[in-house]
């Protein structure tokens, strides 16, 4: 049963990859306006962010998928996503160490790259709460999201993926080779 649970975990990894770069490979296909700059506001002020990522502590087992989706302005970031850390290497299943949420809060910062068609690379930073299950609240998190956009011709001169840094804690950087992929958008997203 656990086996078809890691599974099936797989598989639904497997296809949102798929499907975010189709998102992101879409806007290559000469639909949009081409590449060029946007200073940080979408068609409504805002920005959406969505992300399905692999990270690690580098020199350790420690694994997390991480996920996001929502949207920011200049100070204020929304929306979420789940994680789950676990040990590489163990298993299957993998020894779960903590599964959860994580809600956005603030922008911290927002480095804007060049645009092709409704996406945006660039750089975001968001102070997170993480909300795992069946331990304690852990407050501002560091999400340091970074997006290369290929079809704009963008590097931001990070690895493509999610940093995420837990006060007192450890910091998780993208697999190397990165797996997953983050993309911005600029259409109006969540509003809360």
């Amino acid at each position: 049963m656990r086996l078809k649970a890691l599974g099936l975990l797989a598989l639904t990894l497997a296809t949102a990859v798929l499907l975010l770069a189709l998102l992101v490979g879409g806007a290559a296909g000469g639909h949009g306006k081409g590449k060029g700059h946007n200073n940080g506001s979408g068609s409504h002020g805002r920005i959406g962010y969505h992300f399905l990522v692999a990270d690690q502590i580098a020199g350790q087992s420690d694994r997390m998928i991480i996920q996001g989706d929502g949207s920011f302005n200049r100070n204020r970031a929304s929306g979420g996503g789940t994680f789950d850390h676990f040990l590489a290497g163990t298993g299957p299943p993998a020894t779960l160490i903590a599964t959860g949420t994580w809600k956005a809060e603030g922008v911290v910062s927002w480095t804007p790259g060049l645009t092709h068609g409704v996406y945006q690379g660039g750089i975001l930073t968001i102070h997170a709460t993480v909300r795992p299950v069946g331990g304690p609240v852990i407050r501002n998190v560091t999400l340091e999201i970074s997006c290369n956009l290929g079809p704009a011709g963008y590097n931001s001169g990070n690895p493509e993926g999610v940093v995420v840094t837990i006060p007192g804690g450890p910091t998780f950087i993208p697999t190397d080779p990165t797996t997953g992929v983050t993309v911005f958008s600029l259409t109006k997203g969540h509003k809360h």
